[in-house]
């Protein structure tokens, strides 16, 4: 493998209409947002076709306390207890829509 060939990023920071959803809805203070909360994301479409990105949203020092080392969509498969939210991004409004999966 040379040097540009390496995969994309798994982990990413909050983006989008998705950070203000996380401030206004469930009230996650910006300086927690931007040291702590991470998500992985991935294609998808809602019921009617309407493409979105899908969320998985965590705690970066949930993951590191348990010793999870996040690797794509599917380390939350195997550790669902990781996921504090969940939900989809519309690129195209700009807006997201995540449910709470734990306190």
């Amino acid at each position: 493998m040379g040097f540009f060939s390496r995969q994309p990023k798994a982990v990413k920071k909050i983006y989008g209409g998705t950070w203000g959803h996380l401030v206004s809805e469930h009230k996650i203070d910006v300086d927690t947002l931007s040291k702590d909360i991470r998500c992985v994301d991935k294609p998808g479409t809602l019921e009617g076709g309407t493409p979105v990105t899908l969320l998985r949203v965590f705690r970066l020092s949930e993951a590191a306390k348990k010793g999870i080392t996040i690797t794509g969509w599917e380390t939350f498969d195997q550790c669902p207890d990781l996921i504090l939210l969940e939900g989809y991004y519309d690129a195209r409004k700009n807006t997201a829509h995540l449910e709470r999966k734990k306190a």
